[in-house]
């Protein structure tokens, strides 16, 4: 069994071999040769009066990489007076998310992976492949919210699919927002202008993008041009405006447990994601749970207007909304299962025994 660290997974996956990874997936899926089991998260009281712990887990079978993957996470989560949610593992800083990957030919346990590098690619990959099939191809001004690793991953993509002329970016903090540009205009040979409000990367974009911790809305409807096409990395960033401002609306997929297929014991915590929630009602009070705007609504899948199923874009002046969620287990099983074939191919990462996850007592 081969364990590849955030490195090993680095220097095999960039965002062409990602994109080709989720494409395969999306094919699969489509046909019929990839599934998904949607997110669902536990969630335990720490003992603390301020956080609380969350376990989650989602899996999902490609048939193109040979894998079935899970990942899984385990974080303690707070929730700040910007609305933000923040999280770590032990101790801030630190986190805790692998994935583990199996063969479908014999049920071999064939590697363990680090999840932070590949975590951001397949969400940023995934907003790429919903630009391609939903933005304008003339596209070329990217307004993009937020300057963070997701931030990162959705303009690597999107420079990937469209021919982009300029970018502007927005984050609270200045100096993040002029970090952001001067890395990201050095390693893509673009011209990113950092700007003073979320107004100002809105306004004029082809694309507007919001890659955010944000709970809230974080932009206004009301600053989207006819024509744009809108994407997110949460449904948290959305409100009713934003939705209603949106002529056509698709999804990656589905994301948890949708509300309609409530289970004994299940709810809808914070980030729309199904949830068997522990501790006492006082402990329970503090966990944010399902009110935005269209969390609990589903749209067309994007693999839907991929084949032909589903209309997409009739008309230039459409506004397209794309919600870049769900689907995460099948993307990872896509993605995994491809950095393992390229790593192994390579002779990265450390090698261990598989018999440390083998038996010989039937389960």
């Amino acid at each position: 069994m081969l364990y590849l660290s955030n490195a090993d997974v680095q220097a095999v996956l960039d965002m062409p071999a990602c994109l080709d990874a989720l494409r395969a997936g999306y094919a699969d899926l489509a046909r019929g040769d990839a599934t998904y089991i949607p997110r669902i998260d536990i969630y335990a009281p720490t003992g603390r009066e301020d956080d609380y712990y969350r376990w989650g887990s989602m899996s999902g079978a490609c048939r193109a990489s040979g894998v079935v993957a899970v990942r899984i996470k385990s974080d303690v989560v707070y929730w700040t007076a910007e609305q933000t949610e923040e999280k770590y593992c032990i101790e801030p800083g630190t986190y805790s998310g692998i994935i583990l990957c199996y063969a479908m030919a014999n049920g071999e346990p064939l590697a363990l992976l680090n999840d932070g590098y590949l975590q951001h690619m397949r969400v940023g990959g995934s907003a790429g492949i919903g630009a391609e099939v939903l933005s304008r191809p003339e596209s070329d001004v990217l307004g993009l919210i937020g300057s963070g690793g997701m931030a990162r991953t959705y303009l690597e993509s999107f420079a990937q699919i469209r021919k982009l002329r300029q970018v502007k970016v927005y984050s609270p903090n200045r100096d993040h927002r002029y970090a952001f540009a001067e890395l990201m205009g050095e390693k893509l040979g673009l011209e990113i202008v950092p700007v003073d409000s979320a107004e100002q990367a809105v306004r004029g974009s082809h694309i507007v993008a919001t890659a955010t911790d944000s709970m809230v809305p974080t932009f206004d409807p009301a600053w989207v041009d006819a024509g744009t096409h809108m994407t997110c990395v949460t449904r948290r960033e959305l409100g009713k405006g934003i939705i209603d401002r949106a002529d056509l609306k698709v999804q990656l997929g589905i994301n948890s447990v949708p509300l309609d297929y409530r289970l004994p014991g299940m709810e809808l915590a914070s980030a729309a994601m199904a949830a068997y929630i522990t501790g006492q009602p006082e402990e329970r009070a503090r966990i944010p749970m399902m009110g935005h705007a269209g969390q609990a609504e589903q749209w067309t899948n994007l693999v839907d207007i991929q084949t032909a199923r589903a209309e997409g874009r009739t008309s230039p002046d459409q506004v397209t909304l794309f919600v870049n969620t769900g689907t995460q287990g099948l993307q990872f099983a896509a993605v995994a299962g491809r950095v393992y074939h390229l790593a192994k191919a390579r002779g990265l990462g450390q090698q261990f025994p598989t018999d440390w996850f083998l038996q010989d007592i039937r389960d």
